[in-house]
């Protein structure tokens, strides 16, 4: 048999065999479906819902095209109900600097919000921002002690990312990590006057 023959026969195989292979999915998103989204969001978030302004943010940063100046707006009306998924989009956003500027300090502090709330994702950036010198100084202790916390509140990489970071520390330096870990407590949260 030839290798053009072999070919031909094998995809006449494989297309005679309907239903036994799934049809590709697309990964594109209708945008009207989107919109109509968007749309039915919008009502129940302008009346005053936390959980319906950040589903809205959320929405509009993964629409297609995404407009994170518009996540952005509905996130901060989340976040001053202290809505934790809300304090970390807000994190994630002024980290890359997407809808706002990038600005490791703001990203640091509204990540910092998110994790008195045991946001494990906003404590593994916590952890990031430390290890990596983004926004503070350098300091393997503090991010040993943010990634345990993250591996504490669900996270599952922050074990993974406390162990490989344990490898390069003294056992001076773990004991300190893992005495702040343990008297870890979240700050109190003042309620917003406006």
């Amino acid at each position: 048999m030839t290798t053009g023959f072999r070919y031909a026969f094998a995809i006449a195989i494989i297309g005679s065999l309907t239903g036994c292979i799934d049809p590709p999915k697309s990964p594109y998103v209708d945008v009207r479906d989107t919109t109509a989204r968007i749309d039915e969001l919008q009502s129940a978030a302008e009346q005053g819902s936390a959980e319906d302004q950040y589903h809205l943010g959320m929405r509009y940063e993964n629409a297609r095209p995404t407009d994170h100046r518009e996540a952005v707006r509905w996130y901060r009306m989340a976040a001053t109900q202290q809505h934790a998924g809300a304090f970390y989009r807000l994190c994630v956003l002024s980290d890359v600097g997407r809808g706002l500027p990038q600005d490791f300090q703001e990203a640091l502090r509204w990540c910092r919000l998110a994790a008195d709330q045991g946001h494990g994702a906003a404590m593994f950036l916590i952890a990031a921002h430390y290890e990596k010198a983004r926004g503070v100084q350098k300091d393997l202790v503090q991010a040993y002690h943010w990634y345990n916390l993250a591996a504490a509140n669900g996270h599952e990489a922050g074990a993974k990312w406390r162990d490989r970071l344990g490898r390069d520390m003294t056992p001076a330096q773990i004991a300190q990590a893992q005495f702040l870990t343990r008297n870890w407590k979240p700050k109190e949260q003042e309620p917003r006057q406006e």
